[in-house]
């Protein structure tokens, strides 16, 4: 790591969000692991779903971190952290809500798989400013 300025921020969407939105979705995890459970008549069935469906929500549910220097940038979610090198992007594309970087030149079917999104949170121009000192945008 280096001497050079650091940006961190947090990012909850569950509490950040429309509270009508997040009221929906919260029902939404409610009522599907009980249909599972009473249309197929099985408790393991409804836990199942609703394991999956708080998983695939997991970046919605709950709080990311991250955290940019000189060398690159780090996300936290749960329990997982993961560091990346600014040199493993080629490009970042600003979004209304976040910034997408990729490490493929042109858009790519498995960007998705292989970039990293960072949410803003009331920090677009300093997050956008902070990257495109350091990947092309």
């Amino acid at each position: 790591m280096n001497d050079a300025p650091t940006l961190q921020w947090s990012v909850h969407p569950l509490v950040e969000e429309a509270r009508f939105k997040s009221a929906a979705l919260c029902l939404t995890l409610v009522i599907i692991p009980v249909l599972t459970f009473v249309s197929f008549g099985e408790l393991l069935f409804g836990v199942i779903s609703l394991v999956t469906l708080i998983a695939s929500m997991s970046r919605y549910l709950f709080p990311t971190s991250y955290r940019l220097d000189g060398s690159g940038l780090e996300t936290e979610h749960l329990w997982w952290k993961k560091r990346r090198t600014w040199s493993d992007f080629a490009r970042a594309r600003i979004r209304s809500d976040g910034l997408f970087l990729s490490p493929l030149k042109r858009p790519h079917r498995l960007d998705s798989f292989r970039g990293e999104f960072l949410r803003f949170h009331h920090n677009r121009e300093s997050v956008s400013s902070f990257v495109e000192q350091h990947v092309d945008c």
